[in-house]
């Protein structure tokens, strides 16, 4: 055998211990045997061949076969560069890694095919990497928008596994269903927007630019949209002093959406257009252009709720007024309080609280606590009845406490405090207005003293009031630092209704004698009850 021979025995015991078949090759004309044996080296076992050739290089001496051959094949190689152009040797491998690296292509020699798929066993089988099933049809495709299934998908590898039951059946088959495509797209298609109406083509917006918080940006938005006109109107509204469409509430929230020191120096070192600004930024724009803005804004406010406030302080300062004046001009409570003063002196007689020079105007409230020895009588029914005998116009007194019954609940020191608040502010604002501009003065200055003298007149009303209210603590024998407006007004209020519900249930007694109802115990005490009714036309008299 020669050494050529030995070689291609080598390369097929080597071939066929990692391959279970050989890839056909094709073979360059003959130059040497060893040469070719030496390409097929390179082509199949560039790992080899390295080794081989080293030991050949470092062993020259070696009387093997296979060495002889290597050794002889690199001379050939050396001899003929021409032929086979040299080559630089490969990379090594990564450390760790057992797998050698492809084998590298020789220029002038073509490269061996890959090897053709291997036939499926199962005549019948249709899978796609078997080769032998039928070309795949064309996947159907919807020609509008449809709906979304929404559904986890499964990769290809694990459904056409053998035992899948996506696999089961070959796509082939008769059996499957096709589906109504037509239907399908019909049923299942995205509806299309129609537009209401023609409109051009859309042009992008260009984004709006802004120095404001987007906080205080949406406030101010939707500040500005009550309006319903356009932000010059609104900063001309302001200049010229125009409350028509700013009352109270809006000029406060116009006072807490002031631009800041920081907005106005970004506003006004802005080059930009105006169009290209916010809404809220155009805003303060226009309001920037008007001459001490915030100053025209808090004397349009102040005035306004002046205007606010007396109107709600002045009804109750009169009505305070009207009940002082009612109890000390009353001349029917005095002779009222007498009779009760000497019925309870009388009652008391012998005891500590007997021979009073006169009593608490809260001992009113007590007269339907004493009880008489018969059924639903009490001290007030009894008083009453001497009203009714002797002293007809007291029964009239409800009418002179009608005055007081309406300035019940009505807090004069709560309505001093918020008077005196709002002068304050007027005080300032009128010290502010005169250090300001002619046309400024001119425009605010006639409504700010007007609602100045207006105030003004309402603490002279409390003045007035402070003074009937001294005379009553007087007139009432109370402590002129202690009394209570609103604990007298509430005492006499509660004493009308007492006195009044008194003579209904007189009504109610009477009618009861007539029908028999109430039971006549002595002669005496039936004249008394019958005398009774003359109690009617005292109710009517009255006005109850």
């Amino acid at each position: 055998m020669g050494p050529g021979q030995t070689m291609e025995s080598l390369l097929s015991s080597m071939h066929g211990s990692n391959h279970p078949k050989t890839v056909p090759r094709r073979s360059v004309p003959k130059v040497n045997k060893c040469t070719q044996v030496n390409m097929d080296l390179e082509e199949k076992k560039p790992s080899a061949d390295l080794s081989l050739s080293r030991k050949s290089e470092h062993c020259p001496g070696s009387t093997s076969p296979s060495q002889k051959d290597i050794s002889s094949s690199s001379q050939e190689q050396s001899v003929m560069p021409a032929l086979l152009p040299q080559l630089p040797p490969p990379p090594p491998l990564p450390p760790g890694c057992k797998v050698p690296l492809p084998p590298v292509s020789t220029p002038g020699i073509n490269a061996p095919s890959l090897p053709s798929p291997q036939p499926c066993s199962n005549p019948g089988c249709s899978h796609p990497p078997c080769g032998c099933g039928e070309q795949p049809q064309a996947r159907k495709t919807p020609t509008l928008r449809m709906k979304v299934l929404h559904w986890q998908k499964l990769p290809c590898d694990v459904v056409r596994q053998s035992h899948s039951i996506w696999a089961v059946m070959p796509s082939s088959s008769k059996e499957l269903v096709e589906p109504d495509y037509a239907s399908l797209e019909l049923l299942f298609s995205v509806p299309s927007r129609i537009p209401t109406e023609k409109t051009g083509p859309k042009i992008k917006k260009t984004k709006e630019i802004t120095f404001i918080g987007p906080k205080k940006s949406l406030l101010l938005s939707i500040f500005l949209k009550q309006f319903k006109c356009s932000n010059e109107e609104i900063a001309a509204m302001i200049q010229k002093g125009d409350r028509s469409k700013l009352d109270a509430e809006i000029l406060r929230q116009l006072l807490k959406l002031l631009p800041e020191d920081q907005e106005i120096n970004s506003l006004k070192s802005c080059k930009k257009e105006k169009s290209q600004l916010a809404n809220a930024d155009q805003f303060y724009l226009h309001l920037l252009e008007v001459p001490s803005y915030q100053l025209r804004i808090e004397c349009m406010l102040i005035c306004e709720e002046t205007k606010i406030l007396l109107e709600c302080l002045w009804p109750k300062a009169q009505a305070i007024r009207t009940a002082c004046e009612t109890i000390l001009t009353s001349h029917r409570l005095p002779v009222f309080c007498q009779l009760i003063l000497k019925v309870g002196n009388f009652l008391n007689y012998g005891r500590h609280t007997g021979d009073a020079g006169g009593f608490k105007i809260s001992a009113l409230l007590k007269l339907t606590e004493t009880k008489a020895n018969q059924n639903n009588i009490t001290l007030l029914h009894h008083i009453l009845e001497e009203v009714e005998k002797n002293h007809r116009d007291l029964l009239q007194l409800p009418r002179d406490l009608d005055f007081v019954s309406k300035a019940v609940g009505i807090h004069i020191d709560a309505m001093q405090a918020e008077a005196g608040a709002n002068l304050k502010k007027l005080l300032e604002i009128e010290k502010r207005l005169f250090l300001s501009t002619d046309d400024l003065k001119i425009q605010h200055g006639k409504s700010v003293q007007g609602s100045l003298n207006a105030s003004k007149d309402l603490q002279k009303e409390f003045a007035t009031i402070e003074k009937k209210k001294e005379e009553l603590a007087d007139y009432l024998c109370e402590d002129r630092k202690n009394l209570s407006l609103e604990d007298v007004f509430s005492t006499m209020k509660t004493f009308r209704e007492i006195f009044l519900k008194t003579l209904q249930g007189y009504v109610t007694l009477v009618a009861e004698v007539n029908e028999g109802k109430f039971m006549r115990l002595q002669t005496a005490a039936e004249n008394k009850y019958v005398g009774k009714c003359k109690i009617w036309g005292l109710l009517v008299f009255c006005g109850v």
